[in-house]
């Protein structure tokens, strides 16, 4: 294995703190059930000096948007793994269903108080509400192709694939609000056969 550089490994450094300080700056949003966490608390938390935050975001409503970015980027992930290799409009709607859910279920407080925040006037509230538009366009995107790919292929009834993604947005959206105030949720593998067979049953050819 080829040794890093002095550079590769500053870089490599510098991401780690920086994530480091993300999924603790959540997890301490979650575990407060606030937004008001104070950047030294996150910092004390993370187990770095204040001024090493301030290197990375400017403000809390910089770093709470990295955290939502972050909690997208997982969930990304999630789903990438859950297509495998040329999946069907079905499985690839099911694997959006299970890795949005189990983002959820990770941090359900912090996806709470994700959703309640556009409802506040402060400037956190406007970071987050910009964020959630930009992840809402790209979990639009994905379902448009998926729309657009089961209407081609005939396991989907003729639709527009703009309306069809609005609509199973709607429906995600609504799911995913409903199972993070849900003191005892299904199981996730319940919860996603639930929301893919409804959501299937609007669609069907």
């Amino acid at each position: 294995m080829a040794r890093r550089s002095p550079d590769e490994l500053k870089g490599v450094i510098r991401d780690f703190r920086r994530d480091q300080i993300i999924d603790t700056a959540r997890r301490l949003f979650g575990v407060r059930g606030t937004t008001e966490v104070s950047m030294d608390d996150i910092a004390a938390e993370a187990g770095v000096a204040r001024s090493t935050v301030y290197v990375y975001f400017a403000n809390r409503s910089e770093l709470l948007r990295a955290c939502l970015k972050r909690l997208y980027e997982l969930a990304q992930a999630s789903i990438d793994a859950g297509w495998g290799d040329d999946p069907t409009p079905e499985r690839r709607l099911r694997a959006v269903v299970d890795g949005l859910l189990e983002r959820v279920d990770e941090d359900p407080v912090f996806f709470r108080l994700t959703v309640a925040a556009p409802a506040s006037t402060t400037s956190e509230a406007a970071a987050v509400d910009a964020e959630l538009v930009i992840i809402g366009l790209e979990v639009a995107g994905v379902l448009f192709d998926l729309v657009a790919d089961g209407v081609s292929a005939g396991t989907f009834r003729p639709i527009d694939p703009a309306r069809g993604a609005a609509l199973i947005g709607q429906q995600l959206w609504g799911a995913l609000a409903v199972r993070a105030g849900d003191p005892t949720p299904p199981r996730r593998d319940q919860a996603v056969e639930e929301i893919v067979t409804f959501v299937l049953g609007g669609l069907a050819a």
